[in-house]
Formats: C-alpha cells, sequence, structure tokens
C-alpha cells in the first residue's frame, strides 16, 4: 500500500477515535449533568423545619424530619431524586397518556388503561392522611422546579416536561400495579380463545384446578374471535415497555420468639416481580418523633408495604385473587348503547375520552360502560364483552399502609390491615414481642354462580357478584401454635373454606420447600433465614428429574445416552450455576411445554398460554403423574405419542439448543452460562441507553 494510503488510513482512524472519545466524554458530561443534588444544601418551599436527606453507601437515603408532614415532603423529593422518569412513565402508563410522548402506535394502550377503570375508583382518605399525599406530592413537585433544566435525560431524549404531580396520581400507578399483578386479565380470554381451539376436555386439562364439573355457558365460535386478538395485542404491546406481570411470585414467612434463638421473631420476604431497570422496588429510611421505618416503596406511592419498625416486621406475597371477570353483552340492534338484562333493554353510560398524540391530532374515544363494567370489545353488533375489576370497587391503600407503619403489636397490624384490599397481598408480620400472625388482604369476590375463568352471560343476573368476604373471614392466623407461618403464592385455604379465592395459585414447589427447611431446626438465628433465601434446590426438579431420566433412553440410544444418564442420575436438583444437569433440566422442560401443547394450540396462543401464571406447568406436573394426556399427541404425525414421547422429544430439542449455545462437551453445560439478565431501560432499545 503506498504511503499517502497509509497517511490516509491513520488520520481517518484518529478521527473516528476523537469522534467517538468526545462522544463519550459528552455524553457523560451530559448525564453527569442531570444528575440530582445529594450533597449540601437546598432551600425549598412549602417545608416547616430542617430535614436531613442522608445517603449510604448503597444510595438508599435515609430521611429524617420533625414531623409527618415535612417527612413525606421529603420521601416524594428523594423518590423524584432517583426515580421521576419511572414515575412518570408508570403514572402515564396508568392514565392512558403514553401516546402524548411516544405516538400513535400506543393509541391501543392508552385506550386500554382508560377503559379497564373507566367505572373509577375509591380515591376517598381520611383527613389525617390527606395532608400527607398533598406533602408526598409537593415534594415530588419541588424538585421538578428545583432542577427544570436538569431533569433526567429520558425526558430530553423524548422531548417532553413532565406535568406537576398531584396526590390523585398515585392511583394510576397503582392502577398498573394492581393489574399487573390480577392474573385474570391474561388468564380468562386465553382460557375462552383454547375453548374455541381445543375444546373441552383439553382446556380442562390445560387448566388444572379448575373444577370438571364446571359447565361452560357459552359456546359460540365467532363470539370473541376479533376482541380476544385485540387486546392480547395490546398485552404484547405492554410485555415490551411494562414486564411486571410476566413473572409473579414471592415468599415470605416467620417464626415467632419460641422459634427464634434470640427470644425474638425472624422474618423473611422475597417479592419476585420482574427483574426491571429500574427496579420496581425502592429502598428508603423514614423517620421522625412518631414514624421510624425502614423498607420498600413502589416508586410513585407513598407507602411501605414490606418493611420494619423498631416494634414490628411484615413482608408480602401476591395472593393470585380472581378479581376481575368478564360478561358477554347482548346489544339491542336498533340502539348499539342499549344491551339486556334480565329481560330489559338498559342504556349504557358513555364517556368521552381525548387522547393526546404526538405529531398528531388527539384522537377522540367513546367509553361504554354496563352495570358490569366498561365494554372493552365489541366481536360484532350485537355483541359486547365487558369487565367487572374489583379495583373500580374496592378501598385504595393510602389509609391502611399508613396505620401499618404506626402500629406496635400484630394485633395493631391485623387492625390496620382490615382496610387493605388492593394489591391483593398476603401479610406476614411480626412484633417485638415475639408476637407473628398473616392475613389474606385482597378482594375475594362472592360470585352467585360461575368459576371466574371463562366469560359467562351478562343478561342474566345468574353471574352477578353478591359482594366481598369481610376481612375477618378472608384466611389469618395470630400466634399459631406451632410458632411459624409462610406463604408462596400457594393455595390459602382448603376445601372446607366457603368461598373461592382463585384457581390461580402458584405450584406448592415452593411452599413445600419452605416448609421442608423451617422444620429441620427448632430454633434459627437471622443467618438461617438467610440460608433459606438462597436455596436453590427445585422441588419440581425432584419430581420431574426421574422422567427426564427416563427419556434419555428413547431419545439418545448412543454414547451420549450414558453420559446424560449419569449426569441426571447423580443430580441433588439444585440449580448451582455450576451444575450440568440444571441446565439440561431447564431446557428441557421449557421443550416439553412446546412438545405437549405447541401444535395444538398454534404459536400466538401458545405463547399467551404462556403467560397464564402457573397453569402450564401445573398441568405438565399433573401429566406427569398421570403419565397420561390429550394434548401429547402430535397432531402433525400419522401416529398417536404419548407423554413419554414428548419427553423423548424434548429432551433430543433440550439437548440439541445446549449445544448450539455451549457446544458439545456437556461438561461445560454450566447452568451460570445459560441463566443470564440484560437489564435494559424501557427506552434501552435506542442509543445512547443500550450501553
Amino acid at each position: 500500500m503506498k504511503r499517502w494510503m497509509w497517511i490516509t488510513v491513520i488520520v481517518v482512524v484518529c478521527i473516528l477515535a476523537a469522534i467517538s472519545g468526545g462522544g463519550y466524554l459528552w455524553l457523560q458530561w451530559r448525564l453527569s449533568k442531570e444528575l440530582p443534588q445529594i450533597n449540601g444544601e437546598i432551600a425549598l418551599n412549602g417545608i416547616r423545619e430542617n430535614i436531613e436527606i442522608i445517603r449510604d453507601e448503597w444510595g438508599v437515603p435515609h430521611i429524617y424530619a420533625q414531623n409527618e408532614k415535612d417527612l413525606y415532603f421529603a420521601f416524594g423529593y428523594a423518590m423524584a431524586q432517583d426515580r421521576l422518569w419511572q414515575m412518570d412513565f408508570h403514572r402515564r402508563l396508568g392514565k392512558g397518556a403514553l401516546s402524548e410522548i411516544l405516538g400513535k402506535k400506543f393509541i391501543a394502550v392508552d385506550r386500554y388503561f382508560r377503559t379497564i377503570a373507566a367505572a373509577g375508583a375509591d380515591t376517598s382518605v381520611s383527613e389525617k392522611i390527606a395532608p400527607l399525599l398533598d406533602a408526598f406530592s409537593e415534594g415530588i413537585n419541588a424538585f421538578m422546579d428545583s432542577h427544570k433544566g436538569r431533569l433526567p435525560i429520558e425526558f430530553t431524549i423524548l422531548g417532553f416536561r413532565p406535568s406537576p404531580w398531584t396526590p390523585e396520581d398515585y392511583i394510576a400507578v397503582l392502577k398498573v400495579v394492581n393489574w399487573a399483578l390480577s392474573s385474570g386479565w391474561r388468564v380468562d380470554m386465553t382460557a375462552r380463545r383454547m375453548l374455541e381451539k381445543v375444546g373441552e376436555e383439553r382446556l380442562k386439562e390445560a387448566f388444572p384446578g379448575w373444577p370438571g364439573d364446571a359447565p361452560i355457558v357459552i359456546k359460540n365460535e365467532k363470539l370473541l374471535k376479533a376482541g380476544i386478538d385485540r387486546t392480547q395485542e395490546v398485552l404484547a404491546l405492554l410485555d415490551g415497555i411494562f414486564p411486571l406481570g410476566g413473572s409473579g411470585a414471592s415468599n415470605n414467612w416467620v417464626v415467632s420468639g419460641d422459634k427464634s434463638l434470640s427470644c425474638k421473631p425472624i422474618l423473611a420476604n422475597d417479592p419476585h416481580v420482574s427483574l426491571t431497570n429500574p427496579s420496581f422496588w425502592w429502598e428508603v429510611h423514614l423517620s421522625c418523633p412518631t414514624i421510624d421505618v425502614t423498607g420498600f416503596a413502589v416508586t410513585g406511592v407513598p407507602g411501605i408495604p414490606v418493611g420494619h419498625t423498631g416494634s414490628t416486621a411484615w413482608g408480602v406475597t401476591n395472593v393470585m385473587t380472581d378479581d376481575v371477570d368478564f360478561y358477554v353483552e347482548k346489544i339491542n340492534s336498533k340502539n348499539a348503547g342499549q344491551y339486556l338484562f334480565n329481560g330489559k333493554w338498559e342504556d349504557m353510560k358513555v364517556i368521552k375520552e381525548t387522547i393526546a398524540v404526538k405529531g398528531e391530532a388527539p384522537v377522540v374515544e367513546e367509553i361504554f360502560l354496563t352495570r358490569h363494567g366498561p365494554v372493552i370489545e365489541r366481536p360484532d353488533a350485537e355483541t359486547a364483552i365487558s369487565a367487572r375489576w374489583a379495583f373500580s370497587e374496592r378501598p385504595q391503600p393510602a389509609d391502611p399502609g399508613y396505620l401499618l407503619i404506626k402500629a406496635k403489636t400484630v394485633q395493631e397490624i391485623g387492625m390496620a390491615l382490615s382496610r387493605w384490599e388492593l394489591p391483593g397481598q398476603n401479610f406476614v408480620f411480626a412484633d417485638a414481642g415475639g408476637g407473628i400472625g398473616y392475613w389474606c388482604c385482597s378482594p375475594v369476590v362472592i360470585r352467585a354462580k360461575g368459576e371466574g375463568l371463562l366469560p359467562v352471560p351478562g343478561w342474566t343476573d345468574e353471574y352477578e357478584w353478591k359482594g366481598y368476604v369481610p376481612h375477618e373471614e378472608k384466611p389469618h392466623v395470630i400466634n399459631p401454635v406451632n410458632g411459624v407461618i409462610f406463604t408462596a403464592n400457594n393455595r390459602l385455604a382448603g376445601e372446607d373454606y366457603p368461598y373461592q379465592i382463585t384457581t390461580y395459585w402458584e405450584p406448592a414447589d415452593r411452599s413445600l420447600r419452605i416448609k421442608e427447611l423451617l422444620g429441620a431446626k427448632e430454633k434459627f438465628a437471622p443467618s438461617d433465614f438467610m440460608a433459606i433465601q438462597m436455596d436453590v434446590l427445585s422441588v419440581l426438579a425432584r419430581r420431574i428429574n426421574p422422567l427426564m431420566t427416563e427419556a434419555v433412553k428413547d431419545a439418545f440410544p448412543d454414547q451420549k445416552a450414558s453420559e446424560l444418564k449419569a449426569i441426571l442420575s447423580s443430580w441433588d436438583c439444585r440449580m448451582e450455576k455450576e451444575s450440568v444437569a440444571a441446565s439440561i433440566f431447564e431446557v428441557f422442560f421449557i421443550h416439553l411445554l412446546d412438545a405437549v401443547f405447541k401444535d395444538e394450540l398454534g404459536d400466538e396462543l401458545y405463547a399467551a398460554y404462556l403467560k397464564t401464571v402457573s397453569f402450564p406447568a401445573r398441568a405438565i406436573e399433573a401429566m406427569a403423574e398421570a403419565d397420561k394426556c390429550l394434548f401429547c399427541d402430535d397432531i402433525s404425525t400419522p401416529v398417536k405419542e404419548t407423554f413419554r414421547d414428548a419427553a423423548a422429544k424434548a429432551l433430543k430439542n433440550a439437548v440439541t439448543e445446549i449445544e448450539g449455545k455451549l457446544g458439545s462437551d456437556m461438561k461445560k453445560w454450566y447452568w451460570g452460562s445459560l441463566h443470564a439478565l440484560t437489564f435494559e431501560h424501557p427506552l434501552g432499545k435506542k442509543r445512547p441507553l443500550d450501553l
């Protein structure tokens, strides 16, 4: 190459390096410019006395105030320092205002969220709490006002400034949280589609726990086709920006002072929401003469659902309540604003909503309300589907949340929780005196008829809600004789319990393991609870591994079979990062679901079924135990396959997948090499936020 060409190449490389380095330095400067001030003094209007916010080595704010109103002001201010973009994003999602900043692609999402809670929500709070909600909002606004030119970079990228925060805005955030934790929005409509696709018998096999004698009350193939597809489209889009509903499972347990080496109760909690960036939770310590609590808040909500004081501690898991039902309404063919109920036409209430759209004209939407709730779809001129959701009818957690952090005993916690219903949570709690307790705090619907899994007739009062189970009749216990309480999204009550809470229970695996570990010792130390939280033994693997090991001989008749069998037969069912068997098991289980369900459901409906909380895993476990299933036959072949055939196919596909990712040397198939997570910002598919 000629000398001048070398010089040209070198110059170009240097220029590109300079541009790249300069761009990086500019980005660093730009981001640092927008970081909040966390040192020194700030003079703000709206506070009565001095407030101190100390950040520890983890960046967690410890807030010290002289009165409760100033404390809540600083609560909002510090939260906005750390999470203003996330708070505004969730507020917009709940209010149906994403199109204003993200464009017309999100009109369907905005329409959806404005519709599902169009019946309203109980926003009432006591005279004691109202000033604290005001102060919380004032703190958020004080941060925005004092950082007008230095808001988080997301606002700069999208070119807008957040509107002032109001005390009612936390309800919009709670709407999103309740929707994400309310499985009925995903389960019921998917079950309806599966009924039309595969029939009643297979539906019952796919949804174990649904009563086998439950009648199918509506059998009309055209009934929900269009509406269901549109709803799933919206849910798929929401999963891309707010994946909270995709992973919901938690554990909490507590032992009394009698079971503790220190004679004081020990409580543990690990709520499993999706791992997002930023996190769903925000840690904080709040202190004033009347409050001293450390715990975790949901960004945008002024409460501590997981925490402890000097006197008490509490933790939560999702009840998995079935708190939404879908009704098929008969519409008057001569008047689209009327629906039939008990032989008479009733008028729908009409609400007009204007959706602002970035770069486009506003969109005006009409939302129709029936006695059951808003109309979410109209498959044809004579049919509509309405949704009744407990969120629109039950009290919000501001008052009970405040009483919770002020309680001194388990009895007082029980009283504080008497008004807590949303979001539906299993609370375990303890006090410094040695007492422990549990209460199911969720809107448990009393249905006149029906099981809640499938849409029901709306033209008759046979399927109306009769009310809600009173607080004192929900599952609860204070100071049990054995000194142990635990929940893990498992079934809360036996067959003799008079009310149906849900059919969405998680498998018993985690609760069985917690029970096993808590039964292994007479007394515990905090270090024991830490070890339990870090326990990686899979009870599901204990049950499935024999099946997987047996499938080896059907899948691999060669040398590979002996190597696989040796790995699986010697496995202790622990999901250690160095484990090879753990990799095989996890990938096998996914392919087993594929082999059993995918051919009959098709790609799109199968993907929706995988999002129906625990039902796919529970169905596989039931099939494995019975060693038979209707779904197991591969409809693409002339042969009638069995569950054993499906397992062999799944193992073959699992091995092929792992070989493609980690190579042919089984000794290097480490679970840690497969089990990875990328913390991606909601806008992180675009630079510079994908760094």
